[in-house]
């Protein structure tokens, strides 16, 4: 299966590049930057320009969308909507139009609104599962947002289309546990507006290769995070602390995280292995 990745050439790219030609995939990286690895099939392309988007996406069988610009601090509002936003329509338009039915997009648990508002969540209930109601401010989580809609619209003009929304969370590397549980946070309320979450590179590379997998039609979105939080707080301290009059659908055993992955499970059969508690 020919793969083209956008955004290959990025941290996490670089892991999925490396995971799906280690099953053997024909990959290519659509990038603005040049891959470290000199070895990979590259072309320097702009997601934001459609005629580039066309013309690269030609003959593959499937696209792994993560090209982005990664959060709102770093560059003007504007640009953030004009990168995110216009490349997501741009690469789903394309795949519509070019007959690829498959596409991954790299969306984002601020597509609900959490890290970056300014003041606590409004959370409706916990765990939080993907029919939460979306109050993104910022213009990041704003334009993963958005991008979900996008794809929404796209399988009702092309209902034989796959569109899977994976909703990654503070994608980390192993070899930062270390220096987790040497230094393991307690303090409250510590990383609240994310509920406290996150989730290991090599999970996110499984959710990436379990969504090229399926064989349903339409569009879905999926938290992908641990199932646990970065927190050595017990959950349930954690709720009551900063979310005492949020209502609980259970109650959270140890460090259960705070994001319901049944979804995930049930349709990607897609299930995080990986804990910075761990010992590797």
């Amino acid at each position: 299966m020919k793969v083209v990745v956008t955004g290959g050439a990025g941290r996490i790219g670089q892991a999925v590049v490396r995971g799906l030609l280690e099953r053997g995939e024909d990959v290519l990286v659509m990038d603005m930057r040049v891959p470290e690895n000199k070895q990979l099939k590259f072309v320097c392309a702009d997601v934001a320009d459609f005629p580039q988007v066309v013309n690269n996406l030609k003959g593959a069988d499937a696209v792994v969308h993560l090209a982005a610009i990664p959060g709102p601090w770093r560059d003007n509002p504007h640009e953030v909507i004009r990168v995110n936003v216009n490349g997501t329509y741009n690469v789903l338009e394309a795949c519509r139009q070019l007959g690829i039915q498959k596409v991954v997009v790299a969306s984002s648990i601020n597509a609900i609104g959490l890290s970056y508002n300014k003041e606590r969540p409004r959370l409706d209930y916990l765990p939080v599962d993907e029919n939460h109601p979306a109050r993104p401010e910022d213009c990041y989580s704003l334009s993963k947002w958005l991008g979900e809609q996008i794809a929404d619209a796209m399988v009702r003009l092309e209902p034989n289309m796959t569109i899977i929304s994976l909703r990654f969370h503070g994608v980390v590397s192993p070899e930062w546990y270390g220096r987790w549980r040497q230094y393991a946070r307690r303090d409250i309320p510590g990383d609240f507006k994310g509920l406290w979450g996150y989730v290991d590179i090599r999970d996110v590379v499984d959710a990436v290769v379990k969504s090229l997998a399926v064989t349903w039609k339409g569009h879905e979105a999926f938290f992908i995070c641990a199932a646990d939080t970065s927190s050595a707080v017990p959950t349930m301290e954690l709720v009551k602390a900063v979310y005492p009059d949020v209502p609980l659908k259970r109650e959270f055993q140890n460090h259960e995280g705070l994001f319901d992955l049944s979804k995930a499970k049930r349709l990607l059969n897609w299930q995080p292995k990986y804990s910075w508690r761990q010992e590797e």
